[in-house]
Order: C-alpha cells, then structure tokens, then sequence
C-alpha cells in the first residue's frame, strides 16, 4: 500500500485535492493500492511517518526549499500543469518513480528536466510522457 500525502499551507486546496483523489482510487477499487491524506506542510515533519511521500502543491514549493527541517520521506512539487488531469494512476506512478529516483533518501525531488515546475506542460504521469516522447 502506497501512502501519500499531499501537502499546502492550510488545507484549502490540497485538503481538497486529497478527498478528490482518495474519492477517484475509491471508483478505481484501487484503495488497496493507494490512499491520499491531506497533512498540512507544518505538520509534515512530525508525521511523515505516516506516510511514504508527499506530494508539495505548487504554492509551497519555495517554503519547502526553505525549509530547516530534516525530512525522511521523499516530497515531489507538484508541477502546476500535472495538477490538471491526471488521474489517480498517474500520480501513484509519480510517487511510485520519485521514491525510486530518491533512492532511500528524504527531501525534495523532481524529474530530470522539471526543476522549474512552472515550465513543465505534460498533463500525464511522468513515466506516461516518457513512454510517449521516446
């Protein structure tokens, strides 16, 4: 079972954001596979062990970058265009690929090529765009 979080400030939007996707893995019956729990980003220190990554929403990116705190669990910042349509799939193989790419260590990670999330347009797992761009 994947166990991801997805994080923000006060729980507005990836609050939201997290009912949706666990609501979607619910239609998919893929609830043995994957749950999304909303943790606000300053809480995410004290609780990261329960779960196996986070999911950074756009906006706190930088005080994420900013941030004094030791993490153990990878954390992906979500791309402002792969917030759009993916579907439940595509994010379990984001957090599937970003907890490969970093290797047993915890903190922030992207794609090679996806540093400036604002500049990433693919609207499909990275692994997805991979496979449909070689």
């Amino acid at each position: 079972m994947l166990r991801i979080a997805i994080c923000c400030g006060e729980g507005f939007s990836s609050g939201f954001f997290a009912r949706h996707l666990q609501k979607e893995t619910e239609k998919e019956g893929l609830e043995n596979e994957v749950s999304f729990t909303f943790i606000p980003f300053y809480q995410l220190h004290d609780r990261q062990d329960e779960v196996d990554a986070a999911i950074i929403m756009p906006h706190m990116e930088e005080k994420v970058r900013n941030s004094k705190d030791t993490f153990t669990i990878p954390m992906y910042p979500l791309p402002f265009k792969a917030a759009v349509k993916p579907s439940v799939r595509d994010y379990m193989e984001d957090v599937e690929d970003i907890i490969t790419l970093a290797n047993g260590r915890g903190g922030l990670f992207t794609f090679p090529g996806e540093e400036r999330t604002a500049s990433v347009s693919r609207l499909v797992s990275h692994r997805q765009w991979l496979r449909q761009n070689a």
